[in-house]
């Protein structure tokens, strides 16, 4: 067998509890106590004290002395500020794809969506053909500057949107199509080589996305999630 070494099993663990973090198995204002982190990965506390000073790098969560770190709240101004980034960046990076992206790629999209389209019940799927539109979106950039902003920007909208979108609420299929509608727009932009259409698209979706994930994010502070502030 081989022996993974100590660098592999610190990056491991780092990532899987920056993935627990994203998928809300560790909820926004969640504490987590490097003793019992150790004792659920089967690891000594000293990687998981490392993974959590890198993930308070990330802005996922924050250090708290001799006990450990907690989970970061989820705010209404966190997602103006996130979606205002996404705003100024991705028609841009949208442009670039409508010239770069290959057919491929565009067609395999258009068929994820369709599938997501006749499925919304299907949450999973519909949050994975959202990470992939905008992977692909992002796909051909070569600006590392721009791809590292626009990773660490994935990071908090998945995140939040996660948490915002999760719980089975009335009409949430009907958000799911209307979402996966503004997608099928622009892969369709996409497909057609229209660089400004493919950004204004892209643009729309974006507004539309602040103002229901706004929603949701609301209507979970009324359920008595606490552990966001709106």
């Amino acid at each position: 067998m081989k022996k993974v070494s100590p660098a592999s099993l610190r990056e491991q663990l780092y990532e899987s509890i920056m993935d627990a973090i994203l998928t809300n198995q560790y909820h926004p204002g969640e504490v987590l106590q490097i003793d019992k982190l150790a004792n659920d990965f089967g690891v000594s506390t000293t990687p998981v004290r490392e993974a959590l000073v890198r993930l308070e790098g990330t802005g996922l969560v924050k250090l708290m002395p001799n006990k450990g770190a907690q989970v970061t709240a989820v705010s209404s101004q966190d997602v103006s500020d996130i979606w205002e980034v996404r705003m100024i960046l991705e028609p841009y990076a949208a442009r670039l794809a409508a010239k770069t992206a290959h057919e491929y790629e565009m067609q395999a999209m258009r068929s994820r969506l369709q599938y997501v389209l006749n499925t919304p019940e299907d949450f999973s799927s519909y949050l994975q053909s959202d990470l992939e539109l905008h992977g692909l979106l992002a796909k051909h950039l070569t600006n590392r500057v721009l791809l590292d902003i626009l990773e660490k920007l994935g990071r908090h909208y998945t995140r939040i949107r996660y948490f915002a979108e999760s719980d089975p609420v009335a009409g949430r299929t009907d958000v799911i199509r209307q979402v996966t509608s503004e997608h099928l727009t622009i892969v369709e932009s996409l497909l057609t080589r229209n660089a400004d259409g493919t950004a204004s698209a892209v643009l729309e979706h974006l507004r539309n996305g602040e103002r229901r994930t706004l929603d949701a994010l609301a209507r979970r502070q009324q359920n008595g999630h606490l552990s966001l502030h709106i």
